[in-house]
């Protein structure tokens, strides 16, 4: 009969180790302190995004002023590069007129080298005789010297023209030269004022595109706060689960924290103990359920232990009030709060900041009301807390 125990165990075994599965007896959890030194971990990723979001932030900053400055400068180089372009279209027009003169001089010269040629020919058949007959036929000595005269004053009108002619040329001819070398050195200006626009505009486009670049980098660094948050509400649920359920705080022992951190854990911080004493407020005699600690407005309050949140919204008197159940029968409750932090079915930590001082509901001033229940009654903070009650 053992034997066949024996081997039917065996065959168990084998077919638990061929799917895989073998019955496990460990939780595998997490403990607090490795829970504690995660979220130290997401704090410090957290704090090295918030870093690196205001450096990135730093030198959009910075590539923002230079894109001003190029901006401006690029605006100048434009408005540079308009007046040389300008003044280019001015020298290329000027240019083509100056051709122009010189075609027509051209032309005109070669007309009067045209006609004198006429006259040379003319004069070379006749040899010296041409201008000899014109002298010859002189009727007198007056009309003589005036045909004197006229002959000389021929010759010199051909040959002034034609120096006028070649001075006109010469001079046209200078000008179009003196234009095209000036052309020509617009044109290099205009090129290099171009270049220096194009490398202005390359530039700009290399500063657009390192904004974008950090601009996509704030993102992701943001979304890695986004998920570090989350990953550390998971892992303050995961401590208050195994805080709650694994500490019974029923029976006083001094151990729950001060709720608030803007005054310190002693009898002169109360305003009012769990005592029964008239209302500020109404007039009426009551029984006063726990402990108020008047504290600056918008100052932090915090859960007193781990646990779920069972109550986050307005209470009656209370005003906007928070309720912790902290298993075991034990919760605590802090009322009169300016804001709440958390929200209903919400897990949190010892020391979690759950709202903020306020005076809301029936209240005097700015306070919070601090009550521990057990089993949904009102007790005395005083051993939970280990702070003295006060009479009044």
């Amino acid at each position: 009969m053992m034997k066949i125990l024996k081997r039917a165990t065996c065959l168990i075994l084998m077919a638990f180790l061929a799917i895989g599965v073998l019955p496990s007896y460990k939780t595998g959890a997490a403990t607090i302190a490795e829970l504690e030194a995660k979220r130290k971990n997401l704090a410090q990723q957290t704090k090295n995004a918030k870093n690196e979001i205001e450096n990135l932030k730093a030198k959009q900053l910075s590539v923002e002023e230079e894109m001003d400055a190029m901006d401006k400068v690029m605006n100048s180089l434009q408005a540079e590069l308009d007046t040389e372009q300008s003044d280019l279209d001015i020298m290329s027009a000027s240019l083509q007129t100056a051709k122009k003169d010189l075609e027509e001089a051209s032309a005109k010269r070669e007309q009067q080298f045209e006609l004198l040629g006429s006259r040379m020919r003319f004069l070379q058949q006749k040899g010296s005789t041409g201008y000899l007959e014109i002298l010859l036929e002189a009727e007198s000595f007056s009309d003589l010297f005036l045909r004197m005269q006229y002959v000389n004053d021929i010759m010199l009108f051909d040959k002034d023209i034609l120096d006028e002619l070649q001075a006109t040329q010469n001079t046209i001819q200078a000008k179009t030269d003196e234009i095209a070398e000036n052309q020509a050195a617009q044109a290099i200006v205009v090129k290099e004022q171009k270049e220096k626009v194009e490398s202005m505009h390359s530039l700009i486009s290399e500063k657009e595109a390192l904004m974008a670049s950090y601009s996509k980098d704030v993102k992701k660094q943001e979304q890695l706060i986004a998920a570090n948050a989350k990953a550390d509400q998971q892992v303050l649920n995961l401590m208050a689960q195994q805080t709650s359920s694994a500490t019974p705080y029923y029976t006083g022992n001094g151990s729950l924290g001060w709720p608030v951190p803007a005054k310190k854990a002693a009898s002169s911080s109360l305003s009012s103990g769990f005592v029964h004493r008239i209302n500020p407020v109404t007039g009426r005699s009551e029984n006063h359920s726990g402990y108020d600690i008047p504290a600056p407005y918008g100052s932090a309050i915090v859960a007193a232990e781990a646990g779920k949140v069972t109550y986050s919204g307005w209470m009656n008197g209370y005003g906007y009030t928070i309720i912790i159940d902290h298993g075991g029968g034990l919760s605590t409750l802090y009322g009169h709060n300016s804001s709440l932090v958390v929200s209903k079915g919400q897990m949190v930590t010892r020391g979690q900041t759950v709202a903020k001082c306020g005076s809301t509901g029936i209240s005097t001033g700015n306070h919070c009301h601090f009550s521990v229940l057990v089993n949904g009654s009102y007790v005395n903070p005083q051993s939970y807390l280990g702070v003295q009650n006060i009479s009044k």
